[in-house]
């Protein structure tokens, strides 16, 4: 995608804020076609804190794209299952860095009025041209919104990435990271809920967080669980208030965050939410 005379860097720098905005057509009846500015297709939890249970994201959250920009093929061939299909510029970018492009795969199936399971995918290499070595990334997502009973849902998800060439002592072995997430929501009064989230994220070689040398002097990358306790209150359908405490543990010896003028390995976090939202176009948007 050409922007004029703006560098496609700092187009992206100075755009990257847009969500979402995109224009297509139909083909078919039950096909679609769509160009433009998308949110992640990628991932368990939503984008926006309205559409999650909790308001905070998990860490294996945080390294999946936040948005996406190229080609989409929307494809439903039954009222319960939709298909996308992507063609992108790169993994949460606007503007391609390479003369490469990345391609992606959505599959949602409805599970009646309980909630939806699905499988998301990227395959792309967004390493800039002249890179001597390729690094491939393939990313995949797994995800379970399902609700047990009348008062209690839950939202599970694992990622699984692998990459080319991108391990920390000879930079050319392929490298792994994984994460998960497990979050429940209790309705306890109409206008009163609780909810809980376990979290684990893992990526030793650092390709996707960062490279950190640990306690021990090892080079490492970052790896962690987490938990989440939150209560929330709904004035109304379209608006919410949480209290949401998080920690996040860090389990390689990794003083990463600053307490109190000193780094430690863990991370508490209270915090007060609140938000109200208006659907113009309910009923219209896709998973993400």
């Amino acid at each position: 995608m050409h922007f004029g005379d703006i560098p496609a860097s700092a187009w992206s720098q100075k755009y990257n804020a847009i969500q979402e905005a995109h224009a297509g057509v139909r083909i078919l009846k039950t096909l679609w076609l769509d160009a433009g500015f998308f949110k992640t297709h990628f991932g368990t939890e939503y984008l926006m804190p309205k559409d999650n249970i909790t308001s905070s994201l998990a860490m294996v959250s945080y390294y999946e794209p936040f948005y996406e920009s190229g080609i989409k093929l929307n494809y439903d061939p039954t009222k319960n299952l939709e298909i996308n299909f992507f063609v992108l510029n790169g993994y949460n970018m606007f503007i391609d860095n390479n003369d490469r492009k990345s391609i992606g795969l959505g599959i949602t199936y409805l599970l009646g009025d309980k909630g939806n399971i699905g499988y998301t995918n990227y395959l792309g290499d967004d390493a800039p041209n002249g890179t001597a070595l390729p690094h491939t990334r393939f990313a995949n997502n797994v995800f379970l919104n399902y609700l047990l009973y009348k008062k209690l849902s839950i939202q599970v998800g694992a990622d699984l990435y692998l990459q080319q060439n991108s391990d920390i002592l000879t930079g050319t072995r392929n490298a792994l990271a994984f994460g998960w997430l497990a979050t429940e929501k209790y309705q306890f009064l109409p206008k009163f809920a609780v909810y809980d989230r376990l979290e684990n994220f893992v990526d030793p070689q650092g390709f996707l967080s960062s490279v950190y040398i640990n306690n021990n002097g090892v080079i490492t990358g970052y790896e962690s669980v987490g938990g989440t306790l939150g209560l929330e209150y709904k004035p109304s359908i379209n608006s919410y208030i949480r209290l949401e405490y998080r920690r996040i543990q860090m389990l390689n010896n990794e003083d990463i965050f600053l307490t109190n003028h000193t780094y430690v390995d863990y991370r508490n976090d209270l915090m007060v939410n609140m938000g109200v939202y208006f659907d113009l176009l309910k009923g219209t948007e896709n998973k993400k």
